[in-house]
């Protein structure tokens, strides 16, 4: 039999995708449900199927995780109206609706619009939110405040046409200094903001550029493609490579359409021919672009971990307060609550942090234990953050179909673990995640202990259970310490932590250990 070479070989999500992108949530209401096509563009829109039948989930685009108070109040009202009064937060610094029906998804979306918030370009295979370390704008260790440049890069690419139809899902971050609280390896495009001597010797603030990081079933960590980018071309930078994803990635077979693949695949030389032929040819100057020379970053020196810094001051003499928020999720009347606060205390915004914790900045510093104490008759502690009680846990079957574990309720019992004064000298030096299966909403690999669910045959069906890593970095993958039933999992990390108050050595952290010792001690 003749193949046909006048034939596109694509996926079934090409095929449904070439069909047009637009969906009328007017027309899904007044039908009651979502078609099978509708329910893959649906996604385009920010909503999603739910492991309940009949309900979605909506999330909202929150580019850098920083809202107005009054865009916290509309997050309260929808919530209420519609989410069963349930707020959860992302790792990835977005809010998400669950119990939401169909007939109600347009009201919604309109609902949230009320405020400039929306969840337009939320999911599907587009630029998803684009995230950046919360303290972006008066950490003491930053080169340049990111912020402006993420919110300048998130409403630039979704207005662009052109990337509405990308093979996959693609994601930018944000980091103000070499420590990446950003988690800039692990994301399509990681930038990071470097402070170099110009060839008069003067300081300049630019970007680092890395591309091709991400995780999933495959994890690759990030290389980098430029050395140093012009603030003022970095939008036009990420257009380039998300055009290079869009012309270069695989439309065939789902699993490997990633960037991470193309980088892997083609090479970052020829990933950085392409995006400087892009670059060229829209217009843009590449005087300043520094492709592949060294360059020595001259800012202040950071920690390791500079999130671990307990209510941090600015480089405004304002105070950071933090609110820890368990598995991500709070009610209406908390979130209502925190945004009383931030009126009363702070700048009258509220941040999400890719821990799923929210925080309040422009705090005086006097006014620091009154807004702490009114935080912990709220329910939330406001201590002990980026440490190990600090557990950050995706949905899992709680709401997510592709989840195999309850990752909640792992997160239950390793708490008991964790909060023993055993281990309260070594609370700073390891923190844990969870994530519910191989797409990683909760990036495993790159935790000091890291949880992913999956499934142990037994002489008669299966039981939950984890592969377990551990020594991951925000640059370092973790390896692999085995698999084990999730009645198991108190006492594997247990053990871990024994360890490593056993044999660790100064001040290092639990990654710093297991990478000088090897996995197997």
């Amino acid at each position: 039999m003749q193949w046909r070479l006048d034939k596109r070989h694509v996926s079934e999500e090409e095929q449904i995708k070439d069909n047009g992108l637009t969906l009328d949530f007017d027309e899904v209401a007044r039908k009651g449900a979502l078609g099978g096509g509708e329910k893959l563009l649906s996604k385009w829109y920010g909503i999603y199927g739910s492991r309940h039948p009949g309900a979605h989930m909506a999330r909202v685009v929150i580019p850098g995780g920083v809202v107005t108070s009054s865009q916290a109040r509309r997050i309260v009202q929808v919530a209420e109206d519609y989410g069963q009064g349930k707020i959860s937060i992302t790792t990835r610094q977005c809010i998400q609706f669950h119990w939401l029906k169909a007939p109600a998804l347009a009201d919604m979306l309109r609902d949230l619009a009320k405020d400039n918030l929306s969840c337009f370009h939320g999911c599907g295979d587009v630029a998803r939110n684009v995230v950046a370390c919360p303290l972006a704008e008066t950490c003491q260790y930053k080169r340049i405040n990111v912020l402006p440049y993420v919110k300048e890069t998130a409403r630039e690419i979704t207005a662009m046409r052109d990337l509405d139809n990308l093979p996959r899902k693609f994601k930018i971050n944000f980091s103000g200094c070499g420590a990446g609280c950003g988690q800039p390896f692990i994301n399509c495009i990681g930038v990071i903001a470097v402070t170099r001597a110009n060839e008069a010797g003067e300081e300049e603030t630019g970007f680092k550029v890395v591309i091709g990081g991400g995780m999933g079933w495959e994890a690759f960590i990030g290389k980098e493609l430029f050395a140093f980018v012009p603030p003022d071309r970095i939008t036009r930078v990420n257009r380039a490579i998300a055009l290079l994803f869009r012309d270069h990635g695989d439309r065939r077979d789902r699993t490997q359409s990633r960037l991470k693949f193309v980088v892997e695949k083609k090479g970052i030389d020829f990933c950085r021919k392409i995006v400087v032929d892009f670059l060229e040819k829209e217009g843009v100057s590449l005087d300043g672009i520094i492709m592949t020379d060294t360059v020595e970053d001259r800012g202040v020196p950071y920690p390791d971990r500079p999130m671990l810094e307990p209510n941090p001051v600015g480089t405004d003499g304002l105070v950071t307060v933090r609110v820890m928020v368990p598995k991500g999720e709070l009610t209406h009347p908390q979130m209502k609550r925190l945004a009383q606060l931030t009126e009363e205390f702070g700048d009258k915004r509220l941040f999400f942090t890719q821990r799923q914790n929210v925080e309040i900045h422009g705090v005086k510093p006097d006014k620091v234990e009154a807004l702490s104490e009114l935080i912990k008759q709220a329910g939330f502690a406001t201590e002990g953050f980026f440490g190990l009680q600090d557990i950050v846990a995706c949905v899992g079957s709680t709401y997510c179909p592709k989840a195999v574990t309850e990752t909640r309720a792992l997160f239950d019992v390793l708490h008991p673990v964790v909060k023993q004064t055993k281990y309260s000298e070594i609370w700073d030096k390891a923190y844990i995640n969870i994530t519910g299966c191989p797409n990683s909403c909760s990036p495993y690999r790159i935790a000091d202990i890291g949880f992913r669910g999956m499934r142990i045959r037994e002489q008669v069906g299966s039981v939950e259970a984890y592969e377990i890593r551990i020594g991951g970095e925000h640059d370092r993958l973790g390896r692999v310490l085995g698999e084990y039933k999730t009645e198991d999992c108190p006492r594997v990390v247990e053990t871990i932590l024994d360890t490593f108050l056993k044999e660790r050595q100064g001040d290092e952290t639990l990654a710093q250990c297991v990478n000088r010792l090897g996995v197997e001690q």
